[in-house]
């Protein structure tokens, strides 16, 4: 029976996560579920008496969320096998380490050599830390998957959000999983604060006493923090802020999904048909022509830079170069480039046009989608057969390795330097620094995720990708293929948006502000290594206290 009831905390943990991440009921998620959402797990790993148990608890945990809330990775064809399967598998088996890691602190003991009251850090605390370090770890590196994290179910809590400029978004996850397993202890200790035993393990008097009284401490702790994060909120959220100039932008959402559709003659005719509609409509209201115009990713179907001279005569009737030309705006377009033709090696790129339609260069996306976009060991020739075999493909794209800016001049004189992310490269935090420290003044995202069906899906991207706006302070253009297209101010704040699933185009006057350095443009991701730093300092005083005499 306390094997299932321990399942069932684990479940329903991930039930009120997966309820409070952006979903098909809640487009923008639910904060209030999800500051709650870890407190079963917490109480579950409490009443576990192994290792195993809390390993398996964990990885139940978070495999369960990663389902349910990234369902929609089932839909991304052949590739279904690994961006689901494989992502599951994994991030069960993260979520697993953890959980054993956990356990050290947090779970129970048989026989304890070391009461609870006297271990060097609160189990709460300590969860707090681990989890905030999971998050971060699920969230970097070549399998990194930032989705199915607290970060995401912050989002609608704005002044609490500000934070990020700060501690990035690990602050957020801190916060809230050390509420949850707050809320958690508070239930693991009610039996005791009314005088009834916990089946054999109920500590000495004064060992309760201790107890409650480092749990106030550090709910008065956590209080502090809480009320710290909303006055900063406040503060930013009531901030004037003045742009120091505007580009004037129109974002084409072309809605077709270049998977079903095939080739790029439809998409090219559909986004000219878009972009004329927003340059009227831009003429109309400033007497003048925008300042760039953004189609989403994969538009192009063919690679440059030889396939220049092709789009000089196709799609008839109107061929991409010279409309390009005809509009006098420079374009931003989702395509390809070459590599090394010869090992067919090519790159997910972002490729810029002037006003005159000539080819100014691209950025290449570095951050590759693991198993889908890039193929380890695709160089081999037993990699591609095995490959071929399982799933009909044998080769991904090639990352890019240059942080390319563009200067888009204004009409209305000076120019805004920009930097082009890629899909959902938006989604971690060390590409976007290092295009900012590279001196990016807007971020202007192309994506493509029309492939996934869902609404949640493209809801959790903007929810994840807003986070990039407030860490640095600056403004975040989102051009995709069906949604969710966006702009979003420093605040994170939308301030202009389309659709989901529908052919439109949206003309805008973006603001552009100072650059500013903030505490996270500068120094990066220090609360997870903080947090490690003192679980780890935390782990050495618990052993050699439990080795003393």
């Amino acid at each position: 029976m306390r094997r299932i009831l321990q399942v069932f905390y684990a479940s329903f943990s991930a039930i009120i996560f997966s309820a409070a991440i952006q979903n098909e009921l809640l487009p923008f998620g639910s904060p209030f579920l999800g500051i709650f959402a870890l407190a079963p797990l917490y109480l579950a790993l409490r009443n576990s008496t192994s290792y195993l148990e809390s390993s398996l608890l964990t990885g139940l945990q978070v495999l369960l969320v990663h389902l349910m809330s990234s369902f929609w990775l089932g839909f991304f064809r052949d590739f279904a096998i690994f961006t689901l399967g494989a992502s599951a598998l994994g991030t069960g088996v993260i979520g697993m380490v953890f959980g054993c890691y956990l356990h050290y602190f947090v779970g129970r003991r048989k026989s304890p050599t070391l009461s609870g009251s006297d271990a060097p850090i609160h189990p709460a605390l300590f969860f707090a830390l681990v989890w905030t370090m999971y998050e971060w770890a699920k969230s970097t590196g070549f399998l990194a998957y930032p989705w199915g994290t607290l970060v995401m179910t912050a989002y609608r809590w704005s002044l609490v959000t500000q934070i990020v400029d700060i501690t990035g978004t690990w602050g957020l996850s801190f916060l809230f999983s050390l509420f949850a397993a707050l809320v958690g202890e508070g239930l693991y200790l009610l039996p005791s604060s009314t005088g009834l035993s916990r089946m054999k393990c109920l500590e000495p008097m004064a060992g309760t006493r201790t107890a409650f009284r480092s749990y106030r401490q550090l709910t008065a702790t956590w209080i502090a923090l809480i009320v710290l994060t909303v006055l900063y909120g406040g503060w930013q959220l009531g901030r004037d802020w003045i742009p120091v100039k505007h580009m004037e932008t129109v974002m084409v959402q072309q809605n077709i999904d270049s998977w079903v559709v095939g080739g790029d003659t439809l998409p090219i005719q559909i986004s000219q048909d878009l972009t004329d509609a927003a340059v009227e409509e831009c003429l109309a209201a400033t007497g003048d022509k925008p300042d760039l115009v953004v189609w989403s990713e994969s538009v192009l179907s063919y690679t440059f830079p030889e396939s220049e001279s092709y789009y000089h005569h196709n799609p008839d009737p109107r061929p991409f170069i010279p409309y390009v030309e005809s509009v006098g705006v420079p374009f931003v377009v989702g395509g390809a480039t070459t590599v090394n033709r010869e090992e067919r090696m090519y790159s997910n790129s972002a490729l810029y046009f002037d006003s005159d339609g000539e080819y100014e260069g691209f950025y290449a996306k570095m951050q590759l989608v693991p198993f889908a976009e890039v193929i380890p060991g695709a160089q081999y020739q037993w990699v591609r057969k095995l490959l071929d075999a399982i799933v009909g493909f044998s080769s991904g794209w090639t990352p890019g390795t240059a942080l390319t800016l563009f200067s888009v001049p204004l009409k209305s004189g000076g120019q805004v330097r920009i930097s082009l992310p890629i899909c959902f490269e938006d989604a971690f935090p060390p590409v976007c620094r290092a295009l900012y420290r590279a001196g990016s003044e807007v971020f202007v995202n192309i994506t493509n995720d029309s492939w996934s069906m869902t609404n949640s899906a493209e809801y959790q991207h903007f929810a994840i990708a807003s986070y990039r706006a407030i860490e640095y302070r600056t403004t975040l253009i989102r051009s995709t293929n069906s949604g969710y297209s966006v702009v979003v101010d420093p605040r994170g704040q939308v301030i202009a948006d389309m659709p989901l699933f529908e052919a439109a185009s949206l003309y805008t006057s973006v603001p552009v502000y100072q650059r500013t350095t903030t505490v996270y443009s500068l120094v990066g991701d220090w609360v997870p290594a903080i947090c490690f730093v003192l679980a780890i300092l935390s782990l050495i005083a618990k052993e050699r206290k439990r080795r003393s005499p």
